[in-house]
């Protein structure tokens, strides 16, 4: 039973150990605005990113149409880094989702 417990510990500890080596860490450049809005989208936290859009005065679709993160545009950045890539780039793609309005004029009718 030792021996079972001893292999089982250091697989845990040989895998956790692999599992550190592969995972990427993130180190911002500089305090910019768009740096501050690529950390804050890799999180995944959609309160935070929402309050730093907010107070970037920064649309969501200008964020998400002129951000670039490390040479990638944010959604990309956002499903490539993201802790939960689905969650945030549903919240960034929530302003290009919007319809069109057409108004016709029924007098002229």
């Amino acid at each position: 039973m030792k021996t079972f417990t001893k292999v089982l510990a250091t697989l845990t500890l040989s895998l956790s150990v692999a599992g550190m080596a592969n995972a990427s860490s993130l180190i911002a450049k500089d305090n910019s605005v768009t740096t501050k809005l690529c950390m804050t989208a890799a999180t995944g936290n959609r309160i935070d990113m929402q309050q730093a859009i907010k107070s970037s005065r920064l649309s969501k679709s200008f964020v998400v149409k002129n951000i670039k993160c490390n040479e990638q545009g944010i959604t990309e950045f956002v499903a490539q880094h993201s802790k939960s890539p689905t969650k945030m780039n549903a919240l960034l793609n929530q302003s290009l989702n919007k319809g069109q309005v057409t108004i016709q004029d029924l007098a002229s009718l």
